[in-house]
């Protein structure tokens, strides 16, 4: 009998507990799955909508006088005179006498060909008088035949009369000369550089200023080849091309308005860009006070008035990618690459022609690599978008959350035990952290949390101030 209990008792346990592991092996619970959803990006996002679009080409260049050259004497002399105006800079009108060179040797000329004058003029009566004397003679003794050229003095009175004729010359010459001594302004201007003074000896040909005119301003444009497609060009009857010029002076922005007048003849060979010429009418005349002169050599930026684009879409220059796409948001918030067709564009815009209808929305904001089907959180033209109901997609966080472990000390009217209850405290910050990660991310608490929350702010509990606006709205939702 011991001997059987010995043999069965141990392999009766042995079998009991095979039953009970197996028992509690085909009835374990099924550990919960946490479904994974991609995280949501939030983004800035505008509606687009087709309109006109006035194309604006923006060009740089620096500005030159329409007329420029030098000063140069006709006449030798000493400088006697300098007009007030005769300095670097100094304006003048056309003309004023800017200088004026000792002028006593050429009046002497001038009053001794005009006594060559007055000889040459009598010496030619004295001649025709000759000549009609002998005329009466022939007649008067009664020869037959014609009497010949010799025989009236009309050689004498031939160089009698080209003798007068280069006389009244020498005349004309020496008051040339004399006009030549004031140095008189070709036309309104300023002096760009001066070489002479009051009091120099300067010789025939030599140079007095340089100068420049003041009644226009012209200003060098480059194009490029697709800028030109995109201006009407200036020709033979054509409306002039608009240009607004503009440069910041003294820290305040200046403009002036102008016209496009022409085209060189040739593209640049070094840079491959056409130049067209801007003129700007009486630019040293505007008012001081409201805006300064255009000055030599100043540098200025250009508006050139284009070709206006009709029944197009104009987004931001950064919304474009890669030059030829966008992102559109489409239905289901979720990103599409889409490409289109630009028609235009510059630093700050892009004018699409094809490839986006009117109510589309895109995205503003710079991603990196996106991928279609991307989900995101569009906050469009300004206005953001409600807070995603998410009571179908239970988050891996909320399955996690104890109803019953809500301790944190700003949620509990219980005392804090510093020695037995920091672990029950840090439970309930950490759920605190949860909730507010949840938040954040758009999903909503789990209903018995909410209940729990909302009744412990109807009962005047602390309560973050984060969570009590999220309460609030899910009791304004319901």
């Amino acid at each position: 009998m011991k001997l059987l209990l010995k043999i069965v008792l141990p392999m009766l346990v042995i079998g009991v507990c095979l039953v009970t592991a197996r028992i509690l092996i085909n009835n374990k619970p099924e550990a919960a799955k946490r479904p994974q959803f991609k995280p949501t990006t939030s983004i800035d996002a505008t509606t687009v909508k087709k309109t006109d679009f006035p194309v604006v080409i923006k060009a740089q260049g620096s500005v030159s006088a329409s007329r420029e050259g030098s000063i140069v004497s006709e006449v030798a002399g000493t400088i006697i005179s300098v007009s007030p105006s005769f300095v670097v800079g100094g304006s003048f009108l056309r003309g004023d006498v800017l200088l004026e060179i000792d002028p006593r040797d050429y009046e002497i000329a001038v009053t001794l060909t005009q006594a060559t004058f007055a000889q040459s003029k009598a010496a030619l009566a004295e001649e025709t008088a000759r000549s009609e004397q002998a005329a009466a003679d022939w007649k008067r003794l009664g020869r037959s035949g014609k009497p010949s050229d010799l025989t009236l003095r009309k050689p004498q009175l031939a160089a009698a009369r080209a003798s007068l004729a280069g006389a009244k010359a020498q005349v004309e010459r020496a008051q040339l000369d004399l006009d030549r001594t004031r140095i008189v302004a070709p036309y309104d201007g300023r002096i760009r550089q001066k070489q002479v003074d009051l009091g120099q000896y300067v010789n025939k040909g030599g140079i007095l200023a340089s100068i420049y005119s003041t009644d226009t301003a012209h200003v060098r444009l480059p194009l490029s080849n697709q800028q030109q497609a995109f201006v009407n060009l200036p020709v033979d009857g054509a409306e002039p091309v608009t240009v607004t010029l503009h440069a910041e002076i003294g820290g305040t922005r200046h403009r002036w308005e102008g016209n496009i007048i022409r085209t060189e003849g040739a593209i640049d060979e070094r840079t491959r860009q056409l130049y067209v010429v801007a003129e700007v009418d009486r630019p040293y005349s505007v008012n001081r006070a409201e805006k300064p002169p255009l000055l030599l050599g100043q540098y200025v930026g250009a508006d050139i008035t284009g070709r206006t684009l009709t029944d197009v879409i104009v987004i931001p220059r950064s919304a474009l990618r890669e030059d030829s796409e966008v992102l559109r948001v489409d239905d289901l918030n979720t990103l599409q690459t889409r490409q289109v067709q630009v028609a235009w564009k510059d630093s700050e815009v892009a004018v699409i022609s094809d490839g986006l209808e009117e109510g589309d929305i895109i995205s503003l904001t710079a991603l990196g690599t996106v991928t279609n089907g991307t989900r995101v959180r569009a906050t469009i033209d300004g206005v953001a978008p409600p807070l995603e109901r998410t009571k179908k997609r239970p988050s891996a966080i909320s399955s996690s959350i104890d109803n019953d472990s809500v301790t944190s000390p700003e949620l509990s009217k219980k005392p804090v035990n510093t020695a037995g209850d920091d672990g029950e405290n840090q439970q309930g910050v950490n759920h605190l952290q949860r909730f507010k990660t949840m938040i954040d991310a758009g999903e909503e608490l789990p209903p018995p949390v909410v209940a729990r929350m909302q009744s412990r702010l109807a009962a005047g509990e602390p309560v973050p101030d984060w969570l009590r606006e999220y309460l609030k709205r899910n009791a304004v939702a319901n």
